[in-house]
């Protein structure tokens, strides 16, 4: 039989093989959806009936015997409503990166240099009478999703001013390069650094490299920036040192027609 027709059979046998294998793939795929669908709907509703029932009666509690508590005991009931605060705020971004990673994408030409100015503006109330020195450079324009894309650049911005918080004058660095393949923003500044021992944690959800007291947050916000990038098909990393800093880099590949 000449090689040819050898290879022809050949797919024919494996052909309905293969279409088998891909439907019990996509029908895996549906039944994990529908699970982490109900999932997210747990997390909305039967989590939240809970935390709201705590602090209900922690209010009732405070109202009604607050005056007759000693100092430890309203010091524990305060605890307590500080518990249920910060669960809260974990279903909340628990939420908010299935959103973000389920959300329909519009992919089209967004100004990086735009999103970066939106998203300062939206900082103002962070920022109040901080003196911040800012510096940004030449930023490209690429193709994402302008939304997903301004939160996680929103995300980054927030992050740099919360842990130059320490500093007299924070100095927060926003830059841009681009090789052949991809577009490459980064984010410096001059806070409280990280070891990069401890690097691979950073996008990890509810992960904290720093004391909760020091600097507030729930660990969820580099995780979201991760999946909105991982979802262009781009990169995140970081690199930095205690007390001396961090960048923080995000890359979108670049459309087809810019790369031929």
């Amino acid at each position: 039989m000449p090689p040819v027709a050898r290879a022809d059979g050949e797919n024919q046998r494996l052909s309905p093989l293969l279409e088998a294998r891909v439907a019990e793939c996509a029908t895996k795929l549906a039944a994990a959806r529908e699970e982490l669908d109900a999932f997210n709907y747990s997390i909305s509703h039967d989590l939240r009936a809970p935390l709201r029932h705590i602090a209900g009666f922690v209010d009732i509690l405070e109202t009604a015997a607050g005056p007759t508590m000693d100092a430890t005991s309203r010091k524990h009931l305060q605890t307590v409503a500080q518990s249920a605060a910060q669960m809260g705020q974990m279903i909340d971004g628990l939420l908010e990166l299935y959103r973000v990673g389920h959300a329909e994408m519009r992919c089209h030409r967004v100004s990086l240099a735009t999103l970066v100015g939106d998203a300062r503006g939206d900082l103002r109330g962070e920022i109040g009478s901080r003196e911040i020195n800012w510096q940004i450079g030449d930023l490209p324009e690429v193709r994402a999703d302008s939304v997903l894309l301004s939160q996680a650049i929103g995300n980054l911005l927030s992050n740099a001013v919360k842990f130059t918080h320490p500093r007299s004058v924070a100095r927060i660095e926003i830059g841009g390069t681009h090789d052949g393949s991809e577009n490459i923003l980064f984010v410096r500044d001059n806070g409280a650094g990280f070891d990069m021992k401890c690097a691979g944690r950073l996008f990890g959800v509810f992960q904290r490299l720093h004391l909760a007291n020091k600097f507030k947050g729930i660990g969820v916000g580099l995780a979201i920036v991760r999946r909105i990038i991982h979802r262009h098909g781009g990169r995140t990393w970081a690199e930095g040192k205690p007390e001396g800093g961090a960048t923080f880099y995000l890359s979108i590949p670049n459309s087809p027609e810019e790369s031929a």
